[in-house]
């Protein structure tokens, strides 16, 4: 039987959940949902429940190390690749198509799986993919459909017979305006001969079959991933696929760029190779991607208010708080808001105005985040002042800082916990001294250094900087073992 082979669909932005979501650390990769896993690690689980193979994930570059980071942290070996720029998922299944072929495991399932989904009875999909696994193997395209409990606007839907287990999808279409959604939503309790579901955008393909389909309906995004997988090169853990050669492919969902046409040439009796789909019924299934839907998993006051993190409420309805930030939030004699407050950002608006979130990120000034992850661990912005920078750095066992020299600043280092290893260039030659708990050093502007964690636990460091400009491009790196340049 063919094997089955997870793909983490891991290179959104989340850009409906700013300033929860951000560039630099995206919802999946945020534990919304679990005291201690983010949305990416709890899909992982799931994977590795329904298959004991390798996950493939796909992620954009500049997430690369906190992606690697959470997967490490599972202990889950997997093969990442790096999108240079998102184009959505059409583009990341078609270079896992292409990667798989040329690993000469063309025959191998596909189970696509966005990395920001809930799935509370994870069993459910499980006996859904042992459904399908038959269909697919003999080159069908399965999708998952969720019974629709709202006139939702957010979801693409899907159209299937009324009996039968694995239903031959008869009509596709995305996400629709609310008055077509409300129809087919009374067109399903009607009892008509088909009905309407919501797509979960898990996806489930055989990868030379998904090559075909590509190839038949989407050109372009077919050849170019073909070309840019054949010129990729490695680079650490990390899979780069050639990124000149992807500059110009379409940005479009999996949904739209292939599943729409090949319903319709199906049906049409063009095509045959089918669209298949089971529904995830008790699933618990939700796309979080968006407040309304986060907010649904935290428990409501008498007054409806829905609240994480230390918040005072007062004459206060129907309103749902995030308070990342440690500050004290009081709110007064407001309702139906959504208010978030994190250490980079404030935002606060009315629950009907939430659809203008991505414009509101995109319009969000560049500035350097409060927490930033980096191979080796990651910093935190503690405090910016005139001329000088407090930074908290947190190295992790094995880790350490590239060889480098700053022309603009100079910095001093306090070790609070753990051994820091300081590597100093004198001379032409590189020495070593060992720091401990309370003890500090000093890097004068222009010396060549590096950090170092040889211990066996965590090491936190302070470090003040100071200067005339405090950027973190004034970092001139002479050798890293990230081959970060």
């Amino acid at each position: 039987m063919n094997t089955i082979i997870p793909v983490i669909l891991a290179g959104g932005q989340g850009s409906r959940l700013w300033p929860l979501s951000t560039p630099e650390t995206p919802k999946q990769c945020l534990p919304l949902l679990h005291e201690s896993l983010s949305l990416l690690q709890q899909t992982l689980l799931r994977a590795r429940d329904i298959s004991p193979e390798k996950p493939l994930v796909i992620c954009h570059e500049d997430q690369r190390f906190l992606v690697a980071e959470q997967c490490r942290a599972l202990n889950m070996p997997v093969d990442i690749i790096l999108e240079p720029h998102s184009r959505n998922t059409a583009q990341a299944a078609a270079l896992a198509a292409a990667f798989y072929q040329q690993q000469n495991r063309a025959d191998a399932l596909l189970l696509m799986m966005p990395a920001d989904h809930a799935l509370d009875n994870p069993r459910v999909l499980l006996q859904a993919v042992q459904q399908l696994q038959p269909f697919v193997a003999a080159g069908a395209a399965g999708i998952f459909g969720i019974e629709p409990t709202h006139a939702a606007t957010e979801y693409g839907y899907l159209q299937v017979p009324q009996s039968a287990s694995v239903q031959t999808v008869l009509c596709f279409r995305e996400k629709p305006d609310a008055e077509t959604a409300q129809q087919w939503l009374t067109a399903n309790s009607t009892g008509e001969s088909a009905r309407w579901l919501w797509n979960s955008g898990v996806f489930f393909w055989q990868a030379a079959a998904l090559n075909a389909a590509f190839q038949q309906v989407q050109p372009l995004l077919f050849a170019a991933a073909q070309q840019a997988m054949q010129a990729a090169r490695t680079d650490l853990d990390f899979i780069r696929p050639d990124a000149s050669v992807l500059e110009n492919t379409p940005a479009l969902p999996l949904d739209i760029a292939l599943l729409e046409p090949l319903v319709a040439q199906h049906n049409g009796g063009q095509t045959s190779s089918a669209v298949v789909a089971v529904t995830l019924e008790n699933s618990g299934w939700n796309d979080i991607g968006s407040f309304a839907a986060l907010g649904a998993y935290l428990p409501a006051d008498a007054q409806n208010n829905r609240v994480q993190g230390d918040t005072r409420l007062y004459a206060t309805q129907n309103t749902l708080v995030y308070n990342r930030s440690g500050r004290d939030v009081a709110i007064n004699g407001v309702r139906d808001l959504v208010v978030i407050d994190t250490p980079d950002a404030l935002l606060i608006t009315h629950q009907d105005s939430t659809a203008a979130l991505r414009a509101i990120a995109a319009d969000a000034p560049a500035q350097e985040p409060q927490q930033v992850f980096r191979p080796w661990g990651n910093y935190q912005r503690l405090h910016i002042g005139q001329g000088y920078k407090i930074k908290r750095l947190q190295v992790k066992p094995g880790g350490q800082l590239s060889l480098q020299r700053h022309q603009q600043r100079a910095e001093h280092w306090v070790v609070v916990r753990g051994e820091a290893t300081v590597i100093r260039q004198q001379h032409g030659e590189l020495t070593q001294e060992i720091l401990h708990a309370n003890e500090s050093t000093f890097i004068a502007l222009g010396d060549v250094h590096a950090l170092a964690n040889h211990g066996n636990t965590l090491l936190e460091m302070i470090e003040v900087q100071s200067g005339d400009y405090l950027g973190e491009d004034d970092i001139e790196r002479l050798q890293d073992i990230y081959g970060r340049e």
